[in-house]
């Protein structure tokens, strides 16, 4: 019985790596689809390029009830890092002040090294940010 088994095994796994090897590189393929689905596509990629923000981070630096310490915390921000854009948004009760429009975590995790030396209580957080 465990021959039979392990015969069994030793066919299954040599028809499926078979399959692995399979290539389509000289076959014609042709994709068929309903007129609506191109239509909707490409509804879609224009909605996405008239878009002017994305899903992408963004380094918070303070989060506080007092208005003027965010204003003076983001004009001090600007002194130590100019070339960041900066946010303040409002949520009731407390304003956060936020910079960068990162595309991808590892960038703000990069940028994050240098802005946590002169504000240890920075962290990346996730926003929408501005396309440039």
């Amino acid at each position: 019985m465990r021959g039979l088994i392990a015969i069994l095994f030793l066919m299954l796994t040599a028809t499926v790596s078979a399959q692995d090897s399979t290539s389509i590189a000289n076959k014609n393929v042709t994709i068929k689809q309903d007129e609506e689905l191109t239509t909707l596509l490409a509804e879609y990629k224009a909605y996405n390029a008239k878009r002017d923000t994305r899903d992408g981070y963004r380094i918070q630096i303070t989060y506080t009830d007092i208005r003027e310490d965010v204003y003076k915390s983001k004009a001090g921000m600007y002194k130590q890092f100019p070339e960041l854009a900066s946010y303040v948004e409002y949520e009731q009760p407390n304003y956060k002040l936020r910079i960068g429009d990162f595309k991808t975590r590892l960038e703000a995790a990069n940028y994050l090294q240098q802005v946590i030396t002169v504000y240890p209580g920075a962290f990346i957080v996730k926003d929408k940010i501005k396309i440039k």
